[in-house]
């Protein structure tokens, strides 16, 4: 099953929570690939793995689209039962995508033998518009839609929409929102719910408003640490980070069991 965050505003925490639930449907057992459609390639920091994505310069995604090395060969282990790919650069990747129709093909056959391989493909794309997003965006079962809970994150929801309009992504495919930035004490915030919720009731009559993430679900601290919250090991954490973690893992235990995939 193949599945992203997305939005086309960045810093909305997509990456984090993609990592996460690839993370916690790991610790279940599953097995789970994450791709990373991204120059920066973040998401291997969030597990502690970004001096692996620089230990080898030969085994990002494109070296297998040009079958000078195997799918094995690429693969970084992030934790057990997750594995990662890398991308070198979503440019030149993008233009190959648009320009050569069997690349595009092959790009294609790669996702969906993975997506056979694994039982789910977490792919973590950019928020900028370009052809492999849109190839990624297609092949998906499922898309969340994450939306910062401020104004100008409406204003990116709205963006999006448009976004999967002129690109021609079926609407359909997004099952959820995923509010991000709760507060309770703020007022913003439930404003720009209670207008995420009517936007997603007027133009996706297929998607599910997910309980907002809240605004004190901030793992940075972990991230620099190579930590994600379904972690068991906590020696390197403080007895506050410590807390926190516990929250944390809550809360996105909490979100991730009301996803139906």
């Amino acid at each position: 099953m193949i599945i992203t965050y997305f939005c086309k505003k960045g810093g909305v925490g997509k990456t984090t929570i993609l990592g996460e639930n690839a993370d916690y449907l790991a610790s279940l057992g599953k097995k789970v690939l994450i791709i990373s459609i991204d120059d920066q390639n973040s998401i291997f920091e969030m597990f502690g793995k970004s001096k692996e994505v620089f230990d080898k310069d030969d085994n990002y995604i494109e070296h297998i689209l040009t079958q000078s090395i195997t799918i094995e060969d690429a693969l970084i282990k992030m934790r057990s039962n997750i594995d990662g790919l890398k991308t070198l650069n979503i440019d030149m990747l993008s233009k190959k995508l648009t320009l050569e129709r069997q690349f595009e093909r092959q790009f294609v056959s790669l996702i969906q033998e993975l997506d056979e391989k694994y039982d789910f493909v977490f792919v973590d794309l950019p928020p900028s518009s370009n052809r492999t997003s849109e190839v990624v965006l297609d092949l998906c079962k499922h898309i969340f839609l994450i939306v910062e809970l401020n104004k100008l994150g409406v204003n990116g929801f709205y963006n999006t929409l448009q976004y999967f309009v002129d690109a021609g992504i079926d609407l359909k495919k997004i099952q959820y929102v995923l509010p991000n930035g709760f507060s309770k004490m703020k007022s913003v915030p439930t404003v720009a719910l209670e207008e995420i919720i009517e936007i997603t009731n007027n133009n996706l009559t297929n998607a599910v408003v997910l309980e907002p993430v809240p605004e004190k679900a901030n793992i940075q601290t972990l991230q620099q640490k190579g930590i994600v919250v379904f972690d068991e090991d906590v020696k390197a954490l403080n007895s506050y980070q410590r807390g926190q973690k516990k929250f944390l893992m809550e809360v996105f235990k909490k979100l991730f069991d009301s996803i139906k995939y």
